[in-house]
């Protein structure tokens, strides 16, 4: 689904990601792990072509990244931002936003987008907010709209960059449950995290991110406290 091979990053000279590989298989939840500035996020980045490589090699579903084409195969959802970017929009519209990469930019929706669309918004037990402006959301509810976004284009690797960070316990409960209803349905996923929280039953691996470098790729931690694997300290 997705392999990191000797990635490099720098910026402005500095080095972010050093080295870097990572393997996720099919119907794999990894957990991406490390403390604030260790380059979990640019791990993320680096492999869907946000930061781009001084070094090393990204393939998508097998293929380099910089020939890959097959966007609808992948959703991802960034860092906390609001989901209507200061434009003015639904809830509806803005979850309609994640099938254009499926139906293209110039096609009407039809009824499988629209079904997708409803689908995507009970996911994350937002449907009842349809109608309304994204802007009156909290921010946990802005997150799942984002979710909602990447689910509606049915993809096969979903890819999350601190999906619950500073969202509330709520939000984070619902984000688990629409995550599991994912996974059994045979989807594979990435997280960036700082805590595990309600995810941690989901978890099949962990790859923990110290300084630029892979210090752990195994069982996750214990508890939220140990989100740096000891082996951290070791490195």
């Amino acid at each position: 689904m997705l392999e990191v091979e000797q990635a490099v990053v720098a910026y402005d000279g500095r080095p972010v990601l050093d080295g870097v590989s990572l393997k996720v298989a099919p119907s794999e939840v990894v957990a991406i792990l490390g403390a604030n500035g260790s380059g979990k996020s640019t791990l993320v980045k680096a492999a869907l072509g946000l930061a781009p490589l001084v070094g090393g090699e990204v393939r998508l579903f097998g293929t380099p990244l910089r020939r890959f084409r097959e966007w609808h195969r992948l959703g991802y959802v960034p860092q906390r931002i609001g989901a209507g970017s200061g434009v003015p929009a639904t809830v509806r519209e803005v979850v309609a936003e994640g099938r254009l990469a499926r139906r293209g930019f110039l096609r009407l929706p039809k009824p499988a987008d629209r079904r997708a669309v409803g689908e995507a918004l009970a996911a994350v037990g937002l449907a009842d907010r349809a109608r309304e402006p994204v802007s009156v959301l909290s921010g946990g509810q802005q997150q799942r709209v984002l979710i909602a976004r990447a689910l509606a284009g049915a993809p096969e690797l979903l890819v999350l960059d601190e999906p619950t960070a500073g969202v509330d316990a709520a939000s984070q409960e619902a984000f688990a449950v629409c995550l599991h209803r994912f996974v059994d349905q045979g989807g594979t996923v990435v997280f960036v995290a700082h805590e595990l929280g309600p995810l941690r039953p989901l978890i099949t691996r962990a790859v923990v991110v110290h300084h630029g470098e892979i210090v752990h790729d195994g069982a996750p931690p214990e508890t939220d406290n140990d989100h740096v694997h000891p082996h951290a300290g070791a490195a």
